[in-house]
């Protein structure tokens, strides 16, 4: 398939730590990436040829995956499975996890042009990214498999079948993390095979100029305790009418110095006019 795993799993089967072996719940980020063209390409071209372009795609995608920290899980036909937390997390693994994905949509339509006059249409990728729990038991890693299983893996590959040719499509989880960093299309929920309820789906469209820290807008926000008084001064300037604009030196007065480089993101969010 043009990716060696059989090195990468003989250094990690180990007869202790081997992540996966024992079994055990992990927070991970799941990339399920799917090959549009496939079937084309299979009835048009003699099979070594095709042998030899899955090679390189699966080439690339093992190459991207693991510069952002990520594992393989498996290649299921023409697509791939990669895990971001397993067997070193990181706390911005989601956001690797999309990296990852656009690259490697990046490096398909690159080897588009070669084949497209052979099969009458182009190569791209369509790939879905969950974030959640998993239990990393039953590693088979004489195949250089995690097994890896649980709800996340299952709605990856549905977000995947979801997702047209060239489209990125996120989980809630996923989508809290990398919201600050790209523009993302909330789609209406939908429901999918092993679901009971709909779920939210968001459709990666393009990145921000300026990253914005996800952190203070959304998710879990933390009440500010005893500027009760403060805070009233500064929602009554709000009601005010702002002739002009407002300055952070006129802030100093409720909190009796400049605000500091945490509490000025929070009041940016009530005082958005505030330079």
């Amino acid at each position: 398939c043009g990716h060696d795993l059989k090195q990468s799993s003989t250094d990690s089967a180990q007869p202790t730590g081997a992540p996966g072996a024992e079994g055990e719940r992990r927070q991970v980020t799941v990339l399920f990436c799917d090959l549009a063209g496939y079937t084309a390409m299979v009835e048009k071209l003699d099979p070594e040829e095709v042998k030899e372009i899955m090679g390189r795609v699966f080439g690339e995608a093992a190459r991207v995956v693991t510069a952002y920290g990520g594992t393989i899980e498996k290649y299921i036909g023409d697509a791939v499975m990669a895990i971001f937390g397993v067997p070193t997390s990181h706390e911005d693994d989601p956001l690797r996890a999309v990296r990852a994905a656009r690259e490697i949509h990046q490096a398909v339509e690159a080897m588009s042009p070669q084949v497209e006059d052979r099969i009458g249409r182009s190569l791209s990728t369509h790939t879905g990214i969950t974030t959640g729990l998993v239990v990393t038991g039953g590693a088979e890693m004489d195949k250089g498999t995690m097994g890896v299983v649980g709800d996340t893996v299952n709605l990856a590959a549905r977000l995947s079948d979801l997702a047209s040719a060239g489209e990125i499509l996120i989980g809630a989880d996923t989508h809290a993390v990398v919201e600050g960093y790209y523009v993302c299309e909330e789609l209406p929920s939908t429901r999918v095979k092993g679901k009971a309820e709909p779920v939210r789906v968001y459709k990666l469209l393009e990145t921000r100029e300026r990253p914005v820290g996800t952190h203070r807008f959304s998710g879990l926000r933390a009440e500010l305790i005893g500027r009760g008084v403060e805070m009233a001064q500064l929602e009554r300037a709000l009601e005010q009418p702002l002739e002009k604009e407002m300055s952070w030196d006129q802030l100093r007065q409720p909190w009796g110095t400049r605000p500091s480089p945490v509490a000025k993101p929070r009041i940016l969010r009530l005082l958005p006019n505030a330079a």
